[in-house]
């Protein structure tokens, strides 16, 4: 883990959004010769082919010629095949399923539920070593002692936020979730200050609003705590602490087990540090779930 509290440079990213690729073989698809369109056919059913084989390959697998391929990549309004495989590249960094995809899947179930295993505890363990632990330490005294603790995500990043809010929340008072259903994300914004902590949960495919968040927490002294994959480094500059955590598994989606593992060690040392605090917190919730009698 490392601990970002002095601005930097932030990277520009290449913003190879998904579809790149396919929409511009679709926007030609019509008027392209047979030997492109089987280039092109191959390109749509397994578009992670352009990072991951040369130009002789692709040829060899479309049953077309190399010569074929180039003038698809040219037509498709790239320059070079250099520059195509660049960009199925940077979709593949930002984490766009479809160029995930294999084209060769596993021999058998057990082989599929072994990578997906080893890919798992891979991503695991590259997590948890390379946390630090004083920059760590330092974030869970930061949330011990916020006035307000308010955790955002979006996409699949909002399930991490939830579990996160809900671990955090069982040991202090004051952490929220932000937007709340039928709320905006201004209204959970609102009032944030230097008093406060933004734990800001963001993995690869983030949507304008959470960079806009981080803009905003920043603008107004609030303290920032950012739980993301190594591609977040590029935000850095915008918040205090960094915690990066790998999420690409064996399959087409990312997996966050390491993420789940993270929240749940941020909160069981977050327990620690309140000590009294937290235990009496949590007593008085398990009391009244029994009076409520809302657990089976």
């Amino acid at each position: 883990m490392s601990a970002a509290s002095t601005p930097g440079k932030t990277r520009k990213r290449h913003n190879a959004g998904p579809g790149s690729l396919e929409r511009r073989i679709r926007g030609s698809y019509e008027g392209l010769p047979n030997s492109e369109r089987l280039v092109a056919d191959l390109l749509l059913d397994f578009p992670s082919h352009l990072a991951t084989h040369s130009a002789t390959e692709l040829a060899r697998l479309s049953g077309a010629s190399k010569a074929a391929v180039t003038r698809l990549v040219q037509r498709l309004g790239y320059q070079s095949f250099a520059q195509a495989r660049t960009d199925a590249r940077n979709a593949q960094q930002w984490g766009s399923p479809v160029y995930m995809n294999a084209a060769d899947p596993p021999a058998s179930a057990r082989s599929a539920i072994e990578a997906h295993m080893a890919a798992d505890l891979d991503i695991l363990r590259k997590t948890l070593e390379g946390l630090g632990q004083t920059a760590f330490d330092e974030i869970v005294t930061a949330l011990r002692e916020a006035r307000r603790v308010l955790v955002i995500g979006h996409r699949n990043s909002a399930l991490l936020a939830t579990y996160a809010r809900g671990q955090l929340g069982l040991l202090r008072a004051g952490v929220e979730l932000a937007p709340m259903h039928g709320e905006t994300l201004a209204e959970g914004l609102f009032g944030l200050g230097a008093q406060d902590v933004l734990l800001a949960v963001g993995f690869r495919r983030r949507v304008p609003a959470f960079l806009s968040a981080l803009e905003l927490a920043r603008a107004n002294g609030v303290r920032i705590v950012m739980l993301t994959d190594p591609s977040g480094a590029a935000m850095a500059a915008r918040v205090d602490w960094v915690i990066p955590c790998h999420c690409r598994g064996a399959s087409m989606f990312d997996s966050y087990v390491a993420a789940v593992s993270l929240i749940n060690f941020l909160a069981s040392q977050l327990a620690l540090q309140l000590g009294a605090q937290g235990r009496a917190r949590l007593r008085g919730i398990e009391q009244l779930h029994e009076e409520l009698g809302d657990l089976v």
